[in-house]
């Protein structure tokens, strides 16, 4: 599937030690990341927070939207603590692990969580999940929100 190729041209020969060189250097470190041993291993290859969200915002409420296709409805979970909304996945002990040759995605555990402000109603939040889409509806607490104000600096 892949080809090494070797140059053999002047200039390979001459440079040639600085290729060898960054090759080792970059092949290890390509190698710790890839294996999950360098320092940020937890953020960049643990796969809970891949799944990608959209957020927006109209006058009644903001609409919170994550990308989740192959997922199982029943399986997700929305929570609210102390002004934090998580959304997380846990998949069914049941599934069969596969033996990919190449994977792109996973449909695996997740967890995302969002700081609210005191703007949003927790007790009528609501979510759906239909086409691939987790939407969660965020309603607006109208008492609590400031209008928007301009500061003269003077």
């Amino acid at each position: 599937m892949f080809y090494k190729t070797n140059n053999t041209s002047d200039r390979s020969a001459k440079y040639g030690h600085f290729k060898n060189k960054f090759e080792q250097k970059f092949g290890r470190l390509r190698d710790e990341f890839m294996n999950g041993e360098h320092p940020f291993a937890g953020a960049c290859s643990d796969r809970k927070n891949n799944i990608p969200a959209n957020i927006s915002e109209n006058e009644e409420f903001f609409t919170l939207q994550l990308y989740a296709a192959g997922y199982q409805k029943e399986r997700f979970k929305v929570a609210v603590k102390d002004n934090v909304l998580t959304v997380s996945y846990d998949p069914s002990e049941e599934e069969i692990p596969v033996a990919y040759m190449y994977q792109e995605f996973s449909a695996g555990a997740f967890e995302r969580s969002f700081q609210l402000n005191n703007q949003v109603s927790t007790s009528r939040i609501s979510a759906s999940y239909e086409d691939g889409i987790l939407t969660v509806i965020l309603p607006k607490d109208l008492e609590n929100i400031t209008p928007p104000q301009e500061i003269r600096v003077g």
